[in-house]
């Protein structure tokens, strides 16, 4: 039987004080067309979830959680990844973190455009990347 490889993203459902939740969105690539995601990445050897989740939020918006992020869903993206010469399936763990209310976004390289919307909006914005029944929790947040 052959081993199953899988890549680990750390997101983060960073939401203000009004409810909304903050979505970047990213360029197309040669797999896939320009899409919503949220906050996050891949983690890197020896980090922590907590550690990747603080990286990503500083290299993406400029900034990191202030209080201890909640775990609201551990979920196989609807995507694959690359590693090497080959493509595996992409788990990520989305925790929820509260955008403090003086935060300044400061949108990282790579990083095209955020908006703040409400948590049925962001459902449906993600579909191309989650699966439904983590889209329907987001929706009920």
């Amino acid at each position: 039987m052959a081993e199953q490889l899988f890549q680990i993203g750390i997101k983060a459902v960073v939401r203000n004080d009004k409810g909304e939740i903050l979505l970047l969105r990213h360029e197309g690539t040669d797999h896939y067309k320009t899409f919503w995601d949220f906050p996050g990445g891949r983690m890197q050897p020896g980090e922590t979830f907590e550690q990747t989740l603080e990286r990503e939020l500083l290299e993406e918006i400029g900034f990191s959680h202030s209080a201890k992020p909640v775990l609201v869903a551990a979920v196989m993206a609807n995507h694959t990844i690359a590693v090497g010469d080959t493509r595996v399936p992409l788990i990520l763990l989305a925790y929820e973190v509260t955008l403090p209310p003086d935060a300044s976004i400061t949108l990282g390289e790579g990083e095209e455009e955020y908006r703040l919307v409400q948590p049925a909006e962001a459902a449906e914005l993600l579909a191309d990347k989650y699966p439904q029944e983590f889209r329907d929790t987001l929706a009920k947040l």
